[in-house]
């Protein structure tokens, strides 16, 4: 995925939403196995991860699902030498290995309101999978572009009245969408707001979980530095909120996540973006 507008935090914001994403399909084949390992039997299904996003090439990784009993049997296929389609708006494309799994194309570029249908052929079954790209997030509005924080030693703490309002995100969302706000740093060095003494330093980049509302509020302690941020508002689908949402699942309340897979775990899913920029400034 060349996303050259979503800059990284060590790996870029989508690697990030992968990495957050794939360790949740994990965690529920390995739960859902966990509930049922008297009557386990492994039967070797794909995982498809793709999150396709406007402006990208198309690119879909495939990878195996791992028994979690060492006693599973079974074959390890190629996943290099699979015949992969993709069809777009109903015209079909092949699909190229590029290696470790992922299948890419350069025959098109993806764009809002395409729809896409996956297929293949693994392990003598039909898998497909199908999705579309939403539209950009429009009418978006920020009550504000600086926020003024106090810097911080390791043992002080802030006091709630000399804190600032928070800053608040608005866009349209006249259907109830889904969607996803990320806010990253991106300065070069970075300045910490406070002082962490012998802890590890926080990540760069901090996110709300998907909502189906119009806004949200970015508190001022949930900045870590100083310097400038910026703000990407997702357009994300169902799908892509319902297996965010697992993470707060347990084994005794754990679902398969709402999904358009056929013969496939995984995800396959549509999303979109626009960005803002906040400073945050020492007080």
């Amino acid at each position: 995925m060349n996303s050259n507008r979503l800059i990284p935090f060590a790996i870029n914001t989508y690697k990030a939403l992968r990495f957050v994403t794939t360790g949740l399909i994990a965690l529920a084949l390995f739960l859902t196995g966990c509930e049922n390992e008297e009557n386990y039997t492994f039967e070797d299904t794909p995982i498809i991860a793709a999150y396709l996003h406007e402006g990208d090439t198309f690119e879909v990784q495939i990878q195996h699902q791992v028994p979690f009993l060492s006693e599973a049997e079974f074959i390890e296929k190629d996943l290099d030498d699979l015949l992969v389609y993709v069809s777009k708006n109903g015209v079909q494309y092949q699909l190229t290995a590029t290696g470790n799994g992922v299948y890419t194309s350069n025959s098109f570029e993806v764009s809002a309101g395409d729809d896409y249908t996956l297929t293949l052929n693994y392990n003598q079954k039909e898998v497909s999978a199908y999705t579309y790209i939403p539209s950009k997030p429009s009418g978006l509005t920020q009550s504000a572009t600086i926020i003024y924080v106090e810097r911080r030693d390791s043992t002080s703490v802030p006091s709630m009245g000399s804190m600032p309002d928070p800053i608040e995100i608005t866009w349209e969302n006249d259907d109830d969408s889904y969607y996803l706000v990320v806010i990253e740093n991106i300065e070069s060095e970075l300045d910490p707001i406070q002082d962490f003494g012998d802890d590890d330093a926080p990540e760069r980049q901090f996110r709300n979980a998907p909502t189906n509302t119009s806004a949200v509020e970015i508190r001022p302690f949930d900045f870590q530095y100083f310097g400038h941020h910026q703000v990407i508002i997702y357009h994300v689908l169902p799908d892509y909120a319902s297996l965010y949402e697992m993470s707060e699942n347990s084994s005794q309340n754990i679902t398969n996540p709402s999904t358009s897979i056929e013969n496939g775990y995984g995800i396959f899913t549509g999303l979109n973006s626009d960005t803002l920029y906040v400073n945050v400034k020492e007080d």
